[in-house]
């Protein structure tokens, strides 16, 4: 799906978002005694378990480990959108260029045409996009990773008018906005299973430190459920948060993480809520002599590429493709008068553990859970009338 050179420095939960992703690893991280590369989900739990809820944790993050959790949609489509225009306002950034080419092939097949109006992520320009939603009558909005606040008059303009709208990587939009891919709602699960996955491998023992990027909306929600689940899960575990801001990444930010791990010797989990914060760390660890185990949250090509590679332990996986398919299946049904599929705005999209030994195929496109999402969308779509 993307490249190292197509990282965004703003992403979608989540893209996480948005996309989103690194770290590098143990030799004794789970990717060595799992063959799904992370804690077992079974049997014997850590010796440390005093004051952390092992079995729990191993429960919280069973369904996403050697398998991916579930296909979101299961719901046909009622009535074909043939026709109906819909407005995708890129954000500039590369992630928001690769949703663009993710979803077009979907809203093609659905007889929806999708045409790319520039919004940006200045508030001038994000409303000189919705204005010409409303001027040039689109039937639909797919809004990937810009923040609502940038877009509050363009929200009532849209409600007033009456155009759906789907968003991706954006965390707490308005309510009208019934569908919001990779938002609060995914963010929260992901901050809480990496949290998990940390517990079930090393119980009370447990000494992890989590960066994140408060200048990504999504980031801080990641934080706090990581926080939250590391409390109810591990009373005992030594947690800390380090941030990373978004204007180093690609320069300073492997040194930063560097001269933190250094100070705090004794940490033994890296988790990184956004894989745009490690660029150039595998080689920066290398150099300083530091071998940390890692949880990298939705892995891109480069990143999954260190995986096999043994650079990172293990990365929790979103499924993009998947993403931007439901948002186009979202708006066919909302530009034809009908509800959301319940999965679409229930915010689950597909996620699984990916070690080394689930990476056993050509990653330089990215993962996907379900390498058939279009044949299962067109089912989905085919008895529409």
């Amino acid at each position: 799906m993307r490249t190292r050179s197509t990282r965004a420095v703003l992403g979608i939960a989540t893209l996480a978002g948005a996309l989103l992703l690194a770290a590098c690893s143990s030799s004794s991280g789970p990717g060595s005694s799992s063959t799904s590369g992370s804690p077992s989900t079974s049997g014997s739990t850590p010796a440390s378990s005093s004051g952390a809820d092992v079995a729990a944790a191993q429960a919280a993050i069973a369904p996403y480990v050697g398998q991916p959790s579930k296909f979101p949609i299961d719901t046909p489509l009622a009535k074909k959108p043939t026709g109906k225009r819909i407005a995708y306002l890129d954000c500039g950034t590369p992630i928001c260029g690769l949703f663009s080419q993710l979803a077009q092939p979907a809203f093609k097949q659905l007889g929806m045409t999708l045409t790319t109006i520039k919004a940006g992520l200045k508030p001038d320009t994000v409303q000189a996009a919705f204005d010409t939603v409303v001027q040039d009558k689109y039937d639909g909005v797919f809004v990937p990773a810009i923040p609502p606040e940038l877009w509050t008059r363009g929200l009532q303009a849209l409600k007033t008018a009456g155009i759906p709208i789907v968003t991706t990587g954006v965390v707490n939009a308005d309510a009208y906005v019934k569908v919001q891919q990779a938002g609060t709602v995914n963010s929260t699960n992901s901050g809480a299973l990496m949290a998990d996955w940390v517990v079930a491998k090393h119980g009370a023992a447990s000494n992890v430190v989590l960066y994140y990027t408060p200048e990504l909306a999504f980031q801080s929600v990641i934080k706090d459920s990581f926080l939250a689940e590391m409390t109810k899960v591990c009373s005992a575990c030594t947690v800390r948060t380090v941030p990373i801001s978004v204007t180093t990444f690609g320069t300073t930010a492997p040194n930063a993480v560097v001269s933190d791990l250094q100070a705090h010797p004794s940490t033994k989990t890296a988790v990184f809520g956004i894989g745009e914060q490690t660029p150039g760390l595998p080689a920066a660890l290398k150099t300083a002599g530091i071998t940390i185990e890692s949880v990298v949250n939705s892995p891109d090509p480069a990143n999954l590429e260190e995986i096999k590679k043994g650079d990172f332990t293990v990365g929790l996986g979103l499924d993009l493709p998947v993403i931007a398919w439901t948002a186009a299946d979202t708006l066919a049904r909302q530009v034809t008068g009908a509800d959301p599929a319940p999965g679409a705005v229930a915010d689950i999209p597909p996620q699984q553990f990916l070690g080394a030994s689930d990476l056993q195929f050509d990653v330089s496109h990215g993962w996907t859970a379900y390498p058939d999402f279009a044949k299962r969308f067109a089912a989905l779509w085919a008895s529409a009338q």
